[in-house]
């Protein structure tokens, strides 16, 4: 299998390659698409070319002090949720509580289709958004507190990420699953989004797993791969 990439300048024809004789793909599909591929198998292609994605959006907003945890009704840890319309949940820090000094908090956490909305709001006028919702949570403390410092990020638009996590339509989870279990082309493909579970580290690490022991098989190296089942409690593999 033969890499090709553009070291330098983006508008060049011109790339730089390397040769490997496999190769394990953990991007996920949501930028693997926009690539010249080989001629993969018609349900891996597939998968590539249609596997759904969920957005999800997150916001994080920096206070001169941890103020949610001196309201008449302290906050301590957890996260919780409001009506206003964009925010989703608010996740307070669970980690030296009742400390003094500044905090920040997770004050929006949102995926799904109102992510996809909030997406197209600029970031500033997203952290505005989020700010108000806490003045009105919280009271004007939230606006007498607030450092003015912030950090949002809506993984659809991550030019790295292209969606959240993989969010299978109906159907696509049992179609596609079978592809990602074979080698194609000395491509072995890993990450969330070829797990039985989605959304989560775990997914990731169980791809992991899967494929490393699928790469191994393929190179005959039964007993190492025997190794790695045991060494990761993968249960679920027999061979």
């Amino acid at each position: 299998m033969t890499a090709h990439w553009r070291p330098n300048n983006p508008f060049s024809t011109a790339t730089a390659s390397q040769t490997f004789d496999y190769v394990v793909v953990a991007v996920p599909f949501s930028k693997v698409r926009l690539w010249r591929l080989p001629s993969y198998s018609s349900l891996l292609s597939r998968a590539i070319n249609t596997l759904n994605y969920s957005p999800s959006c997150k916001v994080a907003l920096h206070y001169k002090t941890r103020f949610w945890e001196h309201l008449p009704i302290a906050v301590y840890g957890g996260c919780g949720s409001t009506n206003i319309p964009g925010i989703g949940s608010v996740c307070y820090p669970s980690y030296q509580i009742n400390s003094t000094g500044p905090g920040a908090l997770l004050a929006s956490y949102s995926s799904g289709v109102p992510a996809r909305s909030l997406g197209a709001m600029t970031p500033l006028q997203h952290v505005a958004h989020v700010q108000r919702a806490m003045i009105e949570t919280h009271g004007r403390v939230a606006e007498e507190q607030f450092t003015g410092a912030w950090d949002r990020i809506c993984w659809e638009h991550d030019e790295f990420q292209a969606g959240a996590w993989a969010s299978p339509t109906v159907g696509q989870q049992e179609l596609y699953l079978p592809a990602y279990f074979q080698t194609e082309m000395h491509s072995v493909f890993v990450g969330e989004h070829t797990s039985y579970t989605h959304a989560w580290i775990f997914s990731a690490l169980e791809s992991a797993v899967r494929g490393t022991t699928q790469l191994l098989l393929d190179m005959g190296l039964v007993d190492e791969a025997k190794e790695i089942t045991n060494t990761w409690m993968a249960r679920w593999m027999r061979m």
